[in-house]
């Protein structure tokens, strides 16, 4: 396996991850059930309760809107990386800031993932960590 198979390899755990975190994001505004709080009580607060940084939104509102930016983050990510691969792949050789970026975005996805979420996530940017090593280390 090659450079090029593991830059494929390691976008796809982000274009999957980001994608279903736009879709169940989008879910839960008509029916709170993926990245809801378990106790409802908990999200009823959050309608009532504005930011300290502003009152035009609400604190389920601007989770909703962090969650589907969230998601568009890795999937750009994702992407980014897989079109790169697939149409210009000695970009990552004519500018070599590229070739370190993906695993070190990877990287950091994997400490937010261990820190603060859970194991799907945790596993997912594992794998793309370590394709885009591996990929690193074959180029």
């Amino acid at each position: 396996m090659g450079t090029k198979s593991f830059f494929i390899a390691g976008a796809m755990p982000f274009i999957i991850l980001g994608a279903l975190h736009i879709i169940y994001t989008l879910i839960d505004i008509r029916i709170p059930s993926r990245f809801a709080p378990y106790k409802d009580e908990v999200r009823l607060s959050m309608l009532s309760s504005t930011l300290m940084v502003t009152r035009q939104t609400n604190m389920w509102r601007a989770w909703l809107g962090l969650n589907i930016s969230h998601g568009l983050g890795a999937l750009f990510f994702g992407l980014t990386y897989l079109s790169i691969a697939e149409f210009d792949f000695e970009l990552l050789a004519r500018v070599p800031p590229l070739l370190y970026l993906a695993p070190f975005m990877a990287l950091c996805y994997v400490i937010l993932s261990i820190k603060y979420w859970f194991n799907v996530p945790v596993i997912g940017t594992s794998i793309g960590l370590a394709c885009f090593v591996a990929g690193v280390i074959v180029s």
